[in-house]
C-alpha cells in the first residue's frame, strides 16, 4: 500500500476481497484485532485478499509504532465497551480511509493524543480531504470509524453488500447515487447494546465529581448497591472524559478469595498504571523515572515491594533498614504519598477506583484514609463501590467513611437502583432491533424475573439466545420469539441459580478450568492457569474459548475476567471444600510473583 490515494476503481474491488476475507474469519467466531496494511496481503490480479498475523482473539498489547493508528476506542482499554469482531470494523475504516486519503485519519507522535483521538475525536470527512471521492463513499467510511460500535457497521457482509452496489453504480454510470447504508446488515448475532440505560443524573453527579478534581479537589465518591446493579458499568463512564484531560484512570478489584495478599488491591490498580506510563514516549518515560525517583528516595524499595512492576521505571531500588511496625508504617505512607502526588496533577489527574469495598481488609482501608486526608493532595479521586446490602453499621468501611467525613474530606455518594420497566424495554428492543411495542411482552417477563436488575436481565436475555428462544429469520431480517414458549420455561429466580446452570451446561473440562480460575480471583491470566492446573496451554485456551464465546468471561488485554462476581462465585461453589485450602496456598505464592511481572 502506498502513501497515494488509490483510485476509486481499484478501491471498492480491494474493498470487497477484504471484506469477504474479514467476513470468513468473522464467521469462524475469531476476531483479528490487528487490521492494517502491514498483516494485508492484496492478489490483484485475482481480487483476494489474506490476512496475515491473525492474533488471539481479545489480545490488545499495544505496539506503538505499527498499530496504535489503527485501534479502536475499545482496544484502548480506555473506554467502557468490551471488545468483539466490530473492533475488526473500526480498524478497516482507518484502513480505507488511509487508502482513498494517503494517511490514516490520526497522525501523531505521541500515544496519548492518538489514543485521545480514537476515543473522542471525529475525523474530517473523507469527501472533505479528497473532493474526487463521492459522498456515499465518504459515508461508508466514517460509519465504519464510529466511536460506539453500536454505530458502526454490524457485519463485513453488510459493509460488503454496500461496496459491490457502490461498484455496480460505478461501472454502470461513471457516478455513486446516495442511498440507504446497511441495509443487508442485520447479523443475526444477539449482542445487547454496550451502553448505560437509565442512568443519566448518577453519571451526571460521576462526571461533576471528575470536574472538580480536575481544577484541583481530592474527593471520594462511593457508588453502593446490590450485585449486579451495574456500579461497574457506572464508574467506568469517567474513562472517556479523563483521557481528554490526559488523565490517568487504574483500577483494582478486592476479591473475596483472596484478601490475605497485603495491599493486593492497590498493588494491581497502581501496576496498572505502570502499564499504562509504559505506553508513553521515551522522553516522557525518562521524565517519569527521574520525578518519581525523586519523590520517593530513598524509600523507594518499599513502594516496589507492594508495586513491583514499578520497577520497570525507575529500576530495581537500594534495600531500606528495617524498621517497627509503627515506623515502618509511617516509612511506607509517606513514600505512597509523595509517589500519588507526582502522579495525580493538574496536567494528568489521577482517578482509582476500589471495586467490591465490602472485602477490603484494614490496611487498604488505612492507605485510603492516609491518602484522603493529605492536604497537599490535588487533583485525585478515588471511587470506591461497594454491595451496600453487605455493609451494617459495624462494618470497617462504615467506620472509616464515618472517621473520614469528620476529616473533613469531600465525600460524595451514588446509590443505584434497580431499572424501570421502560429501561428493560429499551434493552430488549434495542437487542432485537424491533419496536418498544413489539418487545413490551417479553421484557415484562424479564422484568417479573428480576425486578430490574440490570446483569440478571442480561444474562436471562442471553439464556434465551443460548437455548434458541430467540431466534433470527434472516429471510425477513426479524428476530422472533414464541411468549407462550417463554412463559413456560422454567426460568431461575435468582442470578446466583441461573449462572451455575449456565456453567453446568459448559464442557466438564470447561467447567474444572473455570473452578481453579475463580480461586485466582475475579480475573485471572493464562500463565497462572497452566501451573494451577497442571495442564498445557493449548487446552486451557481451548477451554477459556468456550467460556468466552458463552459470555461467561471476557479478555482485556493478557487478562481474563469473570462477567460478575456472580459468576466467579458459582464456579468456585464447584471445588470440593478439601481442595481449597492447598490451592489457595498455590495460589497466593503464585499471585505475589505475578504481580512483578
Amino acid at each position: 500500500m502506498s502513501a497515494s490515494p488509490l483510485p476509486l476503481p481499484q478501491f471498492l474491488s480491494f474493498g470487497v476481497a477484504l471484506c469477504d476475507a474479514l467476513n470468513e474469519l468473522h464467521k469462524k467466531d475469531q476476531i483479528h484485532t490487528d487490521i492494517r496494511p502491514q498483516n494485508i496481503h492484496w492478489d490483484s490480479e485475482n481480487s483476494k485478499v489474506e490476512l496475515a498475523h491473525v492474533l488471539e482473539g481479545g489480545n490488545t498489547s499495544l505496539l506503538i509504532d505499527t498499530r496504535l493508528p489503527y485501534i479502536s476506542p475499545e482496544q484502548t482499554g480506555r473506554m467502557n465497551r468490551k471488545i468483539d469482531y466490530r473492533t475488526d470494523l473500526y480498524s478497516l475504516g482507518v484502513v480505507f480511509y488511509e487508502l482513498l486519503i494517503g494517511e490514516p485519519p490520526f497522525v501523531s507522535e505521541d500515544p496519548l493524543e492518538l489514543i485521545h483521538s480514537h476515543i473522542a475525536k471525529k475525523p474530517t470527512l473523507v469527501h472533505v480531504r479528497n473532493a474526487e471521492i463521492p459522498e456515499q463513499v465518504s459515508a461508508i467510511v466514517m460509519r465504519l470509524l464510529e466511536k460506539n460500535a453500536e454505530d458502526r457497521y454490524q457485519s463485513a457482509f453488510g459493509l460488503s453488500h454496500d461496496l459491490e452496489r457502490c461498484a455496480e453504480q460505478l461501472l454502470k454510470s461513471g457516478d455513486i447515487d446516495q442511498f440507504k447504508l446497511g441495509e443487508s446488515d442485520l447479523t443475526g448475532i444477539f449482542r445487547i447494546p454496550q451502553k448505560l440505560y437509565g442512568r443519566e443524573e448518577e453519571v451526571k453527579t460521576l462526571l461533576d465529581s471528575f470536574e472538580r478534581i480536575s481544577t484541583g479537589a481530592t474527593e471520594l465518591m462511593l457508588v453502593a448497591g446490590y450485585s449486579g446493579i451495574g456500579k461497574t458499568a457506572l464508574v467506568h463512564e469517567v474513562q472517556k472524559p479523563l483521557t481528554q484531560k490526559r488523565g490517568y484512570f487504574i483500577e483494582g478489584k478486592f476479591d473475596l478469595y483472596q484478601r490475605n495478599i497485603p495491599y493486593f488491591t492497590w498493588s494491581q490498580a497502581f501496576g496498572e498504571l505502570v502499564n499504562q506510563l509504559l505506553m508513553e514516549s521515551e522522553d516522557r518515560l525518562s521524565s517519569w523515572k527521574t520525578e518519581i525517583l525523586e519523590a520517593v528516595r530513598p524509600n523507594g524499595q518499599v513502594l516496589t515491594d507492594v508495586i513491583p512492576k514499578l520497577e520497570k521505571i525507575i529500576g530495581p531500588q537500594t534495600a531500606v533498614p528495617e524498621l517497627g511496625g509503627q515506623e515502618a508504617q509511617n516509612r511506607f505512607n509517606i513514600a505512597f504519598q509523595n509517589f500519588i502526588k507526582v502522579i495525580a496533577r493538574k496536567d494528568h489527574p489521577l482517578v482509582v477506583f476500589l471495586d467490591d469495598l465490602q472485602w477490603t481488609d484494614a490496611g487498604s482501608l488505612n492507605l485510603l484514609n492516609v491518602l484522603l486526608t493529605n492536604p497537599n493532595l490535588a487533583h485525585f479521586l478515588v471511587i470506591g463501590a461497594y454491595r451496600d446490602n453487605e455493609v451494617d453499621d459495624a462494618h470497617p468501611l462504615t467506620k472509616s467513611i464515618a472517621e473520614l467525613r469528620q476529616s473533613k474530606v469531600n465525600v460524595d455518594s451514588i446509590t443505584l437502583q434497580n431499572l424501570s420497566k421502560e429501561d428493560i424495554n429499551s434493552i430488549c428492543a434495542e437487542s432485537l432491533h424491533c419496536s418498544l411495542l413489539e418487545s413490551r411482552p417479553l421484557s415484562q417477563l424479564v422484568y417479573s424475573k428480576t425486578a430490574g436488575n440490570p446483569f440478571f436481565s442480561h444474562q436471562i436475555l442471553h439464556t434465551l439466545d443460548a437455548e434458541e428462544m430467540l431466534s433470527f429469520d434472516p429471510v425477513m431480517r426479524h428476530w422472533q420469539w414464541d411468549m407462550d414458549a417463554l412463559e413456560e420455561m422454567d426460568i431461575a429466580d435468582n442470578v446466583v441459580d441461573l449462572m451455575a446452570r449456565k456453567l453446568h451446561r459448559l464442557p466438564s473440562a470447561t467447567q474444572e478450568i473455570l473452578s481453579l480460575a475463580a480461586c485466582i480471583g475475579n480475573q485471572f491470566d493464562l500463565p497462572t492457569l497452566v501451573i494451577i492446573a497442571q495442564s498445557s496451554a493449548d487446552t486451557i485456551n481451548s477451554n477459556l474459548q468456550t467460556a468466552l464465546n458463552q459470555n461467561v468471561i471476557f479478555k482485556k488485554n493478557k487478562l481474563y475476567k469473570f462477567v460478575h462476581d456472580r459468576v466467579q462465585q458459582a464456579a468456585y461453589e464447584q471445588i470440593p471444600e478439601a481442595d481449597k485450602k492447598s490451592v489457595h496456598l498455590q495460589i497466593g505464592r503464585l499471585l505475589q510473583q505475578n504481580l512483578s511481572e
